[in-house]
């Protein structure tokens, strides 16, 4: 029953170095804060999703101090920086891991996933929700990078051992998922809320204390292999799926957008509770979904084995209304799901059952294989990031066309295969709605229950 002391907290320092200062005012950007007028109960509303609202990620931002590489460790909740090493521990790591700190005021972002936080709600489904979670929050980041003018880039292909060590990550249970390249850019004001705390001396922080049963869920994951593929230099811009973009709404507007006006999508990005059944125009749905096409840098391979496909039900344009797959354009001619079939395949969750489109991520059930991959081949992990990213996309543009959205990841995938007319061999990894927004309700995967897995 007794609890270990707390550490004595260090001194309070202030944010001086410019590379944490900019990492700083992007976290609270993309991540940590929302203008979103819709009300969230007691929850604080982010820039970004998270299935059961658990957010089961971390932060660690590596720049330049005074001239010399540190690392520093992101408590989000308290707005602290813990630096834990400086030097040649730091350059050592980064050699290893092919990763450099951005001259001149960039800073290194290093996103690290804690996926007992999700599992212990979810169970092993919990790590593929890990994996999305952490694909809204990365892929934002670079979108608001990118709305200041910073072209930043995503590594997801590169060794990890050795910053995993610097970053004491292995040993808490955490385990790195990317790294994100923010070249020099203004910080705005954000970071002002920071404050810096040297743990150089880990004799100082008193032993971490650590539940058995995050090890034992540690455990079951530590052992996958790290990335797929050889590591690369090199991060590309380009789509992270591939879609037919002929599709114009009629007012020409198309994708994201300029990205002076992203900051401002993220800022007011929301998830619908519900969805009120009302049809919403066609061109609408179009405009939203053409944000998939957005590109952004990374080092996965262009091609990739993820498709989506819509399901188009609902609309004030009952002709369009059908299924499309979006990496071939192709329209086919199955039935469209009644009401009472969305709300059976999304698990009973039937305040989504009024939504007018639904978008599925899917790949072949054989690119989901582990060590016996083929070449090249993308892990969970990789694919994850590409389907968390794309419906970081898919909400921002959601909210250029006015439309409600809400991601989920349970669901009745053979129903949904059926429903859609996809092949048997495909398994689907996230599904997401689109409708006309019903914010009166309550957002049933917050609540301690599991619905979305069948927990009564």
């Amino acid at each position: 029953m007794a609890l270990p002391a707390a550490a004595p907290e260090p001194a309070a320092e202030p944010v001086v170095a410019p590379g944490l200062r900019l990492a700083l005012s992007l976290l609270e950007e993309g991540v940590l804060t929302s203008r979103a007028n819709r009300s969230c109960g007691s929850y604080v509303a982010r820039a970004v999703p998270s299935a059961g609202a658990v957010y089961p990620y971390e932060f660690a931002v590596l720049v330049l101090e005074d001239g010399v590489p540190t690392a520093f460790r992101i408590d989000t909740d308290r707005r602290t920086c813990a630096r834990l090493a400086v030097g040649a521990r730091v350059t050592t790591a980064l050699d290893a891991s092919l990763l450099a700190v951005p001259e001149n005021g960039g800073a290194l972002v290093v996103t690290l996933t804690r996926p007992w936080l999700s599992m212990r709600k979810y169970g092993d489904r919990g790590y593929l929700y890990t994996q999305l979670d952490a694909g809204h929050a990365a892929g934002n980041l670079l979108l608001a990078a990118a709305g200041r003018g910073a072209t930043g880039a995503l590594r997801l292909r590169f060794p990890r051992e050795s910053l995993s060590e610097l970053l004491e990550a292995g040993e808490n249970c955490r385990e790195i998922h990317s790294a994100t390249l923010v070249p020099a850019g203004p910080a705005g004001e954000a970071w002002t809320r920071w404050t810096v705390h040297d743990q150089t001396d880990r004799e100082l922080r008193g032993a971490t204390w650590r539940s058995w049963l995050e090890t034992t869920c540690w455990d079951s994951v530590a052992a996958w292999p790290e990335h797929s593929g050889s590591p690369s230099l090199h991060s590309v811009p380009a789509p992270l799926t591939r879609i037919r973009t002929d599709r114009q709404p009629s007012d020409g507007q198309h994708g994201l957008g300029d990205p002076s006006g992203w900051p401002e999508l993220i800022a007011t990005r929301s998830s619908s509770k519900a969805f009120t059944g009302e049809p919403v125009a066609a061109d609408a749905v179009w405009q939203a979904v053409s944000a998939l096409s957005t590109p952004l840098a990374t080092d996965l391979p262009e091609v990739s084995p993820l498709s989506a496909t819509l399901v188009l039900r609902s609309t004030t344009d009952p002709e369009r209304d059908a299924v499309y797959r979006l990496r071939t354009g192709e329209r086919r001619p199955e039935r469209l799901p009644s009401t009472d079939e969305v709300a059976r395949a999304c698990m009973q969750q039937r305040a989504l059952a009024g939504a007018s489109a639904v978008l599925l991520l899917h790949v072949p059930r054989t690119s989901l294989a582990g060590a016996d991959s083929a070449a090249g081949a993308e892990n969970l992990r990789e694919l994850g990031f590409r389907c968390g990213a794309l419906g970081q996309l898919l909400y921002l543009g959601a909210n250029g066309a006015k439309l409600g959205v809400t991601a989920i990841g349970g669901f009745d995938t053979p129903l949904w295969r059926t429903l859609a007319g996809l092949p048997e061999d495909d398994e689907i990894l996230y599904a997401l709605l689109l409708g006309c927004p019903d914010d009166s309700g309550i957002k049933f995967d917050r609540l301690a229950m599991a619905h979305a897995q069948n927990e009564r």
